[in-house]
């Protein structure tokens, strides 16, 4: 009964988006999602060696203090029955969006190495995005979800947004997704605020709750 009531919810934002006016695509897919934590500090079970540094990093902090991780919770897709194709999910392809600005990947000079004056470089963004997923994220990177509806996935994964976002006062963030186009909705519960998460930090949730009233 609750996968319908989801489905139904699903059915109904597609609806709304087709009545808006103007030429826009047909939304592949509905996605929800709930925001669980903004973390300030990711730290690595095992250290990583980065040509940054001459030591292995055992944690990441943003340059910017304001700046933070937001972790997010895939909780199900509902994909369109007449896409041929499916949906594409890719975790590279979210992003934040706050006051038309959008956020994502790991710009270089924007970490700080254990609190040293070693930042990232641009060599280092893959090996240090590959050690973040390692200890923050759940689920495949990529999957195809044909038409159908996908229930209680729980794919986690991080965002960094590396300065302050202003006028943010600790709510839920916006989720987008880039290539093919696609609702994403909330279920309306504030994050936790989190100073570190990975290697010996406090966890951080793994699964959605219920959306708010």
């Amino acid at each position: 009964m609750g996968n319908r009531l989801r489905r139904i919810g699903s059915l109904a934002a597609l609806l709304a988006l087709a009545a808006c006016a103007g030429p826009k695509p047909k939304a592949v897919a509905v996605l929800h999602y709930q925001h669980v934590a903004n973390a300030h500090e990711i730290r690595f079970t095992n250290p990583i060696p980065l040509s940054a540094a001459l030591y292995r990093v055992g944690y990441l902090s943003p340059v910017d203090s304001q700046g933070f991780w937001a972790i997010f919770v895939l909780c199900n897709v509902d994909v369109n029955e007449q896409a041929q194709r499916g949906f594409h999910y890719s975790v590279n392809s979210f992003r934040v969006r706050h006051e038309g600005k959008e956020y994502g990947g790991l710009p270089p000079y924007s970490l700080r190495y254990q609190g040293q004056v070693d930042l990232n470089n641009a060599g280092d963004t893959m090996p240090i995005l590959d050690a973040i997923a390692a200890e923050i994220q759940e689920g495949p990177p990529e999957q195809i979800f044909h038409g159908g509806f996908y229930p209680d996935l729980n794919y986690r994964f991080a965002i960094f947004v590396p300065k302050a976002l202003a006028n943010y006062a600790g709510e839920e963030l916006t989720l987008t997704y880039k290539g093919q186009p696609a609702i994403l909705v909330g279920n309306g519960k504030p994050p936790s605020d989190l100073h570190a998460v990975g290697g010996t930090a406090a966890g951080v949730a793994a699964a959605c709750v219920p959306p708010s009233p």
